[in-house]
C-alpha cells in the first residue's frame, strides 16, 4: 500500500513539474520577461538555501547554531529551515535547550550523494 502511495506522489509531482515548465514556456513564448529585481530575489534564496543545506550536511544543528555559522538573522534562518521542513528537505531531530536540532532529510542527503 505505501508503495502505490508513493507512486501516486511521484505521479503529481512529475504532473506538477511539467505545469510549472508549460507556464514557463507559454511566458517565454510571449515574450515575458521577469524583473530584474525578481531573479535577484530568486538568486539569493537559492543561495541562502544552498548555504543551510552545506551546514547542515555536517551534522544536526538548531536555528541559532546555523544562524551563528551562517552569519544570518535568526528569524531569516528560522523562516527557510520551516519552508525546508514543510516540503521535506530537512527534518525535526531531537529538542537541546528547547531548539529543536534540523538536519536534512535521507532522501536529500541520497540526491546530493548521487550528483
Amino acid at each position: 500500500m505505501a508503495e502505490a502511495e508513493a507512486k501516486a506522489e511521484a505521479k503529481a509531482e512529475a504532473k506538477t513539474e511539467a505545469k510549472k515548465e508549460l507556464t514557463v514556456k507559454k511566458l517565454r513564448e510571449k515574450g515575458v520577461k521577469p524583473k530584474k529585481e525578481v531573479l535577484e530575489r530568486s538568486k539569493e534564496q537559492r543561495r541562502i538555501i544552498k548555504q543551510i543545506t552545506e551546514c547542515l550536511k555536517s551534522g544536526p544543528k538548531t536555528i541559532p547554531e546555523i544562524a551563528s555559522e551562517l552569519n544570518l538573522p535568526t528569524g531569516v534562518v528560522t523562516w527557510y529551515i520551516m519552508t525546508l521542513w514543510k516540503y521535506g528537505q530537512v527534518v525535526a531531530g531531537e529538542e537541546v535547550d528547547g531548539y529543536y536540532k534540523y538536519e536534512l532529510a535521507a532522501k536529500e542527503v541520497k540526491e546530493e550523494e548521487g550528483e
